[in-house]
C-alpha cells in the first residue's frame, strides 16, 4: 500500500486551492479504507465547532453543517480530542444521517499547529465492513500528511484573499473619484465588496436624522439581498447589530446570530449564521455602516479589510455631501445674482417707464411736443429694458461659441465704450432727462479696469435710480476719487430722505428700495469694500462706497 499511499500524498501536496484539496483528501481517504462515504470538517475556534467543508458520496445537505461537541461522529471527536471507531453509527448522539445508522464509522482528528485541532475526518461503510486498528493507524498517518497540505492551502487562501482585498480597495478608491452621490456610492460599494471578496450578503445602511429621531435606511444591497429584489427598509438606530455599531462607532462581530439577541433578520428570510457590522466614521461624524452577513465566521483579516473600506467610504460620503452643498450654494448664489441683475437692469427701467407713462397724458395736453418727447423716452427705456433682458436670457442659455458669458446689456456696454462718468451721465439722462439736476465730479478719479468700472457702474446706477424714483430730489451730486489706493464714490441727493435704521428692519412701502440697498452692499462687498448709506428724514440721502484697489480682482 506504500506506493499508492505515496502517490496520494504527492497528489494532495500539489493542490493549493483549499476547496478542491479538501474534496481530494476525503475522496482519497475513503479509497484508502475501502469506505463508501465520508466528510472532512475544519475547526471553528470562535464557536468551538467543526464545519463540514467537503464530502464524498454523502447527501449534499451534509455540506456546510456545523457540529458542536457531542453531536454525531464529528462532534464525538471534537468532544474527546481522540480518534473514534463505532460499529454502529446510530449509537452516537444526535446523528445527522439517520439513513446510515447501521454503518460502521471512524473519526480521526486532523492535528493543527502547536498540538491544536485543525479539523476532523468522518468516514463510514455499510455492513459487513468493520474498521479496525490498522484502519485507524492508516487514517491517522494520512491525517498528519493532510494537515500539512491543508495548512499550506489555508496560507495560500489567506494570501489570495489579501490580494483580493487590495484589489477591492483600489476599486473602491476609483469608485470614490467617480463623483457619485451618497446613495449611488454605497450601492456600488456593496456590489464591489460582494464581487471581489465573495461575501454572500452585503448591505450598507446610511444614518438619517429628522424630527422622529435617528434611523438607518437600508438601500445599498448586493449578493443574495440584491437577487431577491427591493429590500429597502428602515430601522431605528437603537436596534440590531448594525445599530450597535453605529451608536458605539466600533466594529461588531457576531459569529452565531442565533445566540445574539440584538440580531434583526432581514425582511425576507435568508440563511444567515454570522454578521459583521463596520461603522462608517470620519472624525466626529458617523454616516452608517457596512453590514455583511453569511455562514462562515469572520476573522481579523475580515475586520481589517472592511475597516479600510469603511474609512474610504467615509471620506467619499463626506466629499459627496460637501459637493452637494457646494452645488446648492452655487445655485443660490446664481439666483441671487440673477435677482440683482433683474433688479438693476430691468425693474429700474420698467419702473421708470411706469412713472413716465403716467405723465404722458398731462404733458400732451399742455404741449403735444413735450408729450411726444416723453413717449420717445419711454420707447428708449423699453429698448434698454429689452436689451438687458435679452442679455440675461443669453446668460441662462449661453452660446457655446462665446468665449465668456457676461451681461453685455446696453448700460454696462456704455462703460466700455465711453467710460464710467459718461455712461452714468447717459443713464441719468435716459431715466430723467430734465429733473433732477445731476452734477458729476470725476476730477480726482483715475480710470480703472473695464471689469471694475462695470461693477462700479452697477452700484452707482442703483443709487441714481433709487434717488430719481423715490427721493423727490431736484439735485443730485455724483463724485468719484482715488486716494491712497482707495476708490471712493458718493451719490448725494437733497430729497426727502428716510430713517436708515427703520429701513433696515422693514422695507416700508417700497420693497424695491430695500432690495436695492441690499444689492449695493452685496456688490461692494464682492469688491472687498463697503457701502454706507447716510440719510435723515427731510435732509436727503448720501450713498458712500469705498473700495480698496489692491483687494479688487
Amino acid at each position: 500500500m506504500s506506493e499508492p499511499f505515496n502517490t496520494i500524498l504527492e497528489e494532495i501536496a500539489s493542490e493549493l486551492e483549499l476547496r478542491p484539496l479538501l474534496t481530494s483528501i476525503i475522496t482519497r481517504a475513503c479509497e484508502l479504507l475501502g469506505a463508501d462515504g465520508g466528510s472532512i470538517g475544519l475547526y471553528v475556534p470562535r464557536r468551538h465547532t467543526v464545519q463540514v467543508e467537503a464530502i464524498h458520496q454523502l447527501p449534499l445537505t451534509e455540506l456546510g453543517m456545523e457540529f458542536e461537541p457531542g453531536e454525531g461522529l464529528i462532534g464525538k471527536v471534537l468532544a474527546t480530542g481522540r480518534p473514534v471507531i463505532v460499529d454502529r453509527y446510530g449509537e452516537l448522539q444526535r446523528i445527522s444521517l439517520p439513513e446510515m445508522r447501521d454503518y460502521t464509522v471512524i473519526g480521526v482528528p486532523i492535528p493543527g499547529p502547536g498540538g491544536g485541532l485543525l479539523g476532523v475526518f468522518g468516514i463510514g461503510a455499510p455492513p459487513p465492513r468493520k474498521f479496525g486498528a490498522s484502519d485507524l493507524d492508516t487514517l491517522r498517518l494520512f491525517a498528519r500528511h493532510a494537515a500539512i497540505a491543508i495548512q499550506n492551502a489555508m496560507r495560500y487562501e489567506r494570501e489570495r484573499r489579501r490580494t483580493e482585498r487590495m484589489t477591492l480597495i483600489a476599486h473602491i478608491a476609483r469608485v470614490i473619484t467617480a463623483g457619485l452621490d451618497a446613495n449611488e456610492l454605497v450601492a456600488t460599494a456593496a456590489q464591489v465588496i460582494h464581487e471581489h471578496l465573495g461575501y454572500p450578503n452585503v448591505v450598507i445602511p446610511l444614518l438619517h436624522r429628522d424630527e422622529d429621531g435617528e434611523y438607518l435606511i437600508f438601500d445599498g444591497h448586493a449578493g443574495n439581498y440584491g437577487d431577491i429584489g427591493d429590500l429597502s427598509h428602515t430601522m431605528p438606530v437603537t436596534k440590531g447589530v448594525t445599530g450597535t455599531a453605529v451608536l458605539t462607532r466600533t466594529p461588531q462581530i457576531v459569529n452565531d446570530v442565533r445566540k445574539d439577541p440584538r440580531y434583526v433578520p432581514p425582511p425576507i428570510p435568508i440563511n444567515v449564521r454570522t454578521e459583521l457590522a463596520m461603522p462608517i466614521v470620519l472624525g466626529d461624524e458617523v454616516f452608517g455602516c457596512i453590514n455583511i452577513e453569511g455562514l462562515n465566521p469572520f476573522d481579523e483579516d475580515d475586520v481589517a479589510s472592511i475597516q479600510i473600506i469603511a474609512d474610504h467610504l467615509a471620506v467619499a460620503i463626506k466629499n459627496a455631501s460637501l459637493s452637494r452643498e457646494a452645488r446648492q450654494a452655487a445655485v443660490m448664489r446664481e439666483r441671487q445674482r440673477l435677482a440683482r441683475d433683474l433688479h438693476d437692469a430691468v425693474s429700474q427701467a420698467l419702473s421708470s417707464i411706469s412713472l413716465m407713462s403716467q405723465s404722458i397724458v398731462p404733458a400732451w395736453r399742455r404741449d403735444p411736443a413735450e408729450g411726444e418727447r416723453r413717449a420717445r423716452r419711454i420707447e428708449e427705456l423699453a429698448r434698454l429694458a429689452f436689451a438687458e433682458m435679452r442679455a440675461l436670457l443669453r446668460e441662462l442659455r449661453p452660446d457655446p461659441s462665446a468665449g465668456v458669458s457676461s451681461v453685455e446689456n446696453a448700460g454696462v456696454g456704455d462703460v466700455k465704450k465711453m467710460g464710467l462718468a459718461a455712461a452714468l451721465q447717459r443713464f441719468a439722462f435716459i431715466l430723467a432727462p430734465q429733473t433732477p439736476s445731476i452734477r458729476l465730479d470725476f476730477a480726482a478719479y483715475r480710470s480703472q479696469s473695464p471689469s471694475l468700472e462695470e461693477r462700479l457702474y452697477l452700484i452707482c446706477r442703483e443709487a441714481l435710480s433709487n434717488a430719481i424714483r423715490h427721493s423727490g430730489a431736484d439735485k443730485l451730486d455724483v463724485s468719484a476719487a482715488v486716494n491712497d489706493d482707495v476708490l471712493m464714490l458718493s451719490i448725494q441727493d437733497n430729497g426727502r430722505g428716510f430713517d436708515v435704521a427703520a429701513r433696515a428692519e422693514v422695507t416700508g412701502d417700497s420693497p424695491e428700495q430695500g432690495i436695492g440697498l441690499q444689492t449695493m452692499s452685496e456688490r461692494a462687498a464682492a469688491l472687498g469694500g463697503v457701502c454706507e448709506v447716510q440719510s435723515q428724514s427731510g435732509r436727503g440721502t448720501t450713498v458712500c462706497i469705498r473700495i480698496p484697489l489692491l483687494a479688487t480682482p
